[in-house]
């Protein structure tokens, strides 16, 4: 029995000798004489696992599929990151736990928002111009389905889950131990705001780019600069203000050197130096409590301009301003072996990149922060693992994929190396699992696979083209993001990176087709979608398109899953419901790769030191895999089927 298990059932034994309910509401961890330890690769793709070992990159890998093979592991339609990981999580399909893209819509309101997970505001009273907070925002998950772990826990089993994505916040639990992954807010609420501070005028004037804030640091006497952060929202707020953190700089050009103060913490930054995490705080007054946070800083320049980027500000696992963890207690207490990591679900800041406040170098770098966070957390579960589940997760090839594709077979490649450095943490996971005195293995499975991204398709121009979409007269544009399409004459529209809504009377706010017309109208649309062909290359553009059962998720589930051909994908500005230009249009962005496709042209990949009984499976099969290889039965009837070999009936 392990320290932790002894521990808590000493503490229930001694509370039930007393009279007492048990220690903090726990039963006892259980002990369990074999283990699973289950990584997830986000993005690892076939394609290229089996190019870097015939070069010799993954040995280890290599040694996997030598002894029980690779499976081309078939994910969810659309081959999304929330949609996969939800299937993974409940071995159920869209149609069950309610994932269908990353944006999702409101059919009455007409507004679209993060599939996963909302924040639906507290309580508060207001005096003039002043509001004061009587209770605390309440953050709600919106996947549904069972978790595998539930019934794991419900039989005894040990379970750990780190970084999970598709789970803010973390699902209650009794006994496992659940760290929220990809999903995840950062403290202002959205998937990753970086922010930049710089005395570059010109850069300042442009504005905003996406995804971030830039502030003008103003002069205050000789080499001291002064601007606000910008933080949460105001809780004590009656107009929607946001709380700031004063900042000053003060530069040293002749060392080079520069002091940042964050409000009263003060950082000494070189040129290309990144900070450690620095906790930060936004205290509104009155009756409300500090919202904490934490941000790490680089300094990117001190001449000609002082330029510092500032991370998004991430919740702070040491004192959680949302719920990142199941128990609560586990985040605290993975901070306090390990040090802060980034809670925020996607880590890399592509973004930034995107928006040049990070060089490639740059970003390179923070990706290995990034990265080398992730391996501390894994060293400190290994080394307390005491059989049962443990799943691990990794961002990093994913995100990098999708930005440097457009470097794959050039000088600068940086996949190759990435692939390495995971097969070599996949390495070190089988070693520390063959010294294990009970019999535990290991698998090893991705969501998707991944491809090139060449070509924009504005599907909302398409639609546009053939009558299906109309928009209303420039300078009369309604409110809200949808603002500009005229709902009395649009039969279809396009919102999130896979999805075609039909505007159906009774169900959306101002629907036009009616209901007996939904199948007609969808098999015309599925039609011309399969037919459409890129213009400048003749190549088919759509392969597959998909339709969905709406019964169960009618308010959110679309009408239509597109299934682009590889090289192609839904333009970001037609995901956000806009209409651009023309239909296609080059991809010239750093954003390079892609998945948002046909799943069939993206499967995962499924490796395991068991023997696998089947050729061939699909995310469905991993949660009645896991189950089985404790006995445990499923919550409730599950598609897939055990893959692996010994494991209990």
């Amino acid at each position: 029995m392990s320290a932790r298990a002894l521990a808590i059932a000493t503490c229930a034994a001694a509370a039930a000798a007393a009279g007492l309910p048990a220690c903090a509401g726990e039963a006892p961890r259980p002990e369990s004489d074999r283990g699973l330890i289950v990584l997830g690769v986000d993005g690892m793709d076939p394609n290229l696992v089996e190019r870097f070992v015939r070069e010799g990159r993954m040995p280890n890998v290599a040694r996997l599929i030598e002894n029980n093979g690779m499976i081309r592991l078939g994910t969810s339609m659309p081959p999304q990151s929330p949609v996969a990981w939800s299937s993974f999580i409940t071995g159920s399909q869209p149609d069950v736990h309610g994932i269908y893209d990353f944006v999702h819509r409101d059919p009455r309101a007409m507004a679209p928002y993060l599939s996963t997970a909302r924040t639906e505001g507290g309580s508060a009273f207001a005096i003039g111009s002043l509001a004061f907070q009587t209770s605390a925002p309440r953050v709600e998950l919106l996947r549904e389905g069972v978790p595998f772990w539930n019934a794991l826990e419900d039989a005894g089993v040990p379970v750990t889950i780190v970084k999970v994505p598709a789970n803010f916040p973390p699902s209650t639990t009794h006994q496992a131990e659940v760290l929220a992954g990809m999903g995840t807010p950062d403290l202002m609420g959205t998937y990753g705001t970086f922010q930049v501070l710089t005395t570059d005028g010109e850069v300042a004037a442009a504005g905003n780019p996406s995804g971030g804030r830039v502030h003008l640091l103003e002069p205050r006497g000789d080499q001291r600069y002064a601007a606000d952060l910008a933080g949460p929202p105001d809780p004590l707020s009656a107009d929607g203000d946001i709380l700031t953190l004063p900042v000053e700089v003060i530069v040293d050009r002749r060392r080079p050197v520069a002091l940042v103060r964050l409000g009263d913490r003060p950082v000494i930054l070189q040129p290309g130096e990144w900070s450690a995490w620095v906790p930060i705080g936004f205290d509104p007054g009155l009756l409300a409590g500090e919202a904490r946070g934490m941000v790490r800083l680089s300094l990117k320049s001190v001449e000609p301009h002082v330029t510092v980027y500032v991370s998004p500000i991430n919740i702070d696992p040491i004192d959680p301003a949302m719920p990142v963890s199941s128990p609560a207690s586990y985040a605290p207490e993975l901070a306090g072996d390990t040090g802060r990591f980034y809670t925020q679900g996607m880590p890399e800041d592509t973004k930034a990149l995107a928006a040049g406040a990070l060089s490639d170098e740059e970003f390179l770098i923070q990706a290995d922060l990034v990265y080398e966070e992730r391996l501390r957390l894994l060293e400190r579960e290994l080394d307390r693992f005491d059989g049962g589940v443990l799943f691990f997760y990794f961002s990093s090839i994913d995100q990098v994929s999708h930005v440097f594709w457009r470097k794959l077979d050039t000088p600068d490649d940086v996949l190759a190396d990435l692939y390495a450095r995971v097969d070599a943490a996949i390495g070190h996971v089988i070693d520390r699992a063959a010294d294990r005195p009970d019999a535990t293995d290991v698998i090893v499975m991705s969501d998707h696979g991944f491809g090139p991204y060449t070509r924009k398709v504005h599907l909302n121009t398409w639609l546009a083209e053939r009558g299906y979409l109309a928009l209303r007269p420039a300078g009369d544009v309604g409110d809200g993001a949808l603002g500009h399409i005229d709902w009395s004459r649009t039969q279809a529209y396009a919102l999130g990176l896979n999805q075609v809504f039909l505007n159906i009377r009774g169900r959306e706010r101002d629907g036009v087709v009616a209901p007996q017309d939904r199948e007609v109208l969808l098999n015309r649309l599925a039609r011309e979608l399969s037919s459409m062909r890129d213009p400048d290359t003749g190549a088919r553009v759509v392969t597959r398109v998909y339709p969905t059962d709406p019964s169960r998720f009618a308010d959110r589930a679309p009408d239509l899953i597109v299934g682009y051909n590889r090289g192609y994908r839904s333009s970001d500005q037609s995901a956000l419901g806009q209409v651009g230009a023309a239909v296609f249009e080059a991809n010239t962005d750093k954003w390079s790769g892609d998945h948002c496709v046909d799943a069939s042209l993206v499967p995962g990949v499924l490796m395991s030191t068991a023997p696998l009984v089947r050729d061939s499976a699909t995310l469905l099969d991993l949660a009645p895999t896991i189950l089985a290889y404790f006995g445990v039965a499923p919550a409730g009837e599950l598609p897939g089927a055990p893959l692996l070999a010994g494991g209990d009936p």
